[in-house]
């Protein structure tokens, strides 16, 4: 069986496929639990190495805004780049 990805992800998913493969179960990172981590994080060097605007994410975090799937991913490449990673 072929690995999911972002071409096959909405297909396999509407033929009833597992599609967990595509995902990061095993992080959690979310708005909330950036919000806990800003105190100990510098979050303008990491949203910079994410790709997503400084301010974007300040508001985001600021207003307990959802993160996108690709802020998500980015964040969490971010974080894999330099070996860390948030755990529930």
């Amino acid at each position: 069986m072929s690995k999911t990805n972002k071409n096959n992800l909405e297909g396999r998913f509407d033929a009833d496929k597992n599609v967990l493969d595509y995902f990061e179960t095993e992080v959690v990172l979310n708005i909330e639990r950036l919000a806990d981590l800003a105190p100990i994080l510098n979050l303008s060097a990491l949203a910079r190495e994410a790709g997503i605007n400084v301010q974007t994410l300040q508001t985001k975090i600021r207003r307990k805004t959802p993160l996108t799937g690709e802020e998500t991913a980015g964040l969490i490449g971010a974080l894999k780049k330099r070996r860390l990673a948030t755990l529930a």
